[in-house]
């Protein structure tokens, strides 16, 4: 005993503090484990429905890009996924065959015209699938021989049920479209005017 020296009375008591502050801790590492179990589930169910709700866009978007492009050129158009098993994670390209042509090109291989009918087709199909109140389209047509300026002009007629549509156009078939025509012109450097007003509707 004497080698042993003093004896700390409060050991006992000191380690009942140490003892439950480590059940403390140990409850709330337990309480954090499970927080975070849950939210890395609810993480993946929202890659999952982030996935799907994409998957349902672009399908969609898909469908009504094919029908609207071969209305448009007579042709063949699809969007392609970089990433099929992954779509968040790559990007998107546009194939498409125009009529008379032999194979699929991408969009940056195709001519001034063809572009902006793909472009057209792809706006439309979105147009269609999730409708915007109000497009403004300013000069889309400037690339367009007459019988593809026609094919727009009953485009945006068709679609403009649910929509109003705003086009700048130089065309007279464009102009012709419409229900309601606002002519402009500059007779001044710098200062237009506008001319008048037709309403065809």
């Amino acid at each position: 005993m004497k080698e042993l020296g003093d004896v700390n009375m409060r050991a006992i008591a000191t380690y009942e503090e140490k003892l439950e502050r480590k059940e403390s801790l140990d409850a709330q590492i337990e309480t954090l484990s499970s927080e975070r179990t849950a939210l890395l589930a609810k993480m993946d169910g929202f890659e999952k429905e982030k996935k799907e709700a994409f998957m349902t866009t672009y399908t969609a978007i898909n469908e009504n890009f094919k029908d609207i492009y071969h209305q448009l050129s007579e042709g063949e158009g699809e969007l392609i996924l970089e990433n099929e098993k992954d779509p968040l994670s790559g990007g998107m390209t546009i194939e498409a065959k125009p009529r008379d042509k032999i194979t699929n090109k991408k969009l940056g291989s195709l001519s001034g015209g063809e572009k902006a009918l793909t472009a057209l087709a792809l706006v439309f199909s979105i147009q269609k699938y999730l409708p915007a109140p109000f497009y403004a389209l300013d000069e889309v047509d400037a690339s367009l021989d007459a019988m593809n300026v026609e094919r727009v002009a009953d485009m945006i007629k068709k679609q403009s049920d649910d929509t109003q549509f705003l086009v700048v156009t130089h065309k007279p078939l464009m102009v012709s479209a419409g229900d309601r025509v606002v002519g402009v012109t500059q007779k001044e450097k710098g200062k237009t005017k506008v001319t008048g007003v037709q309403n065809n509707g």
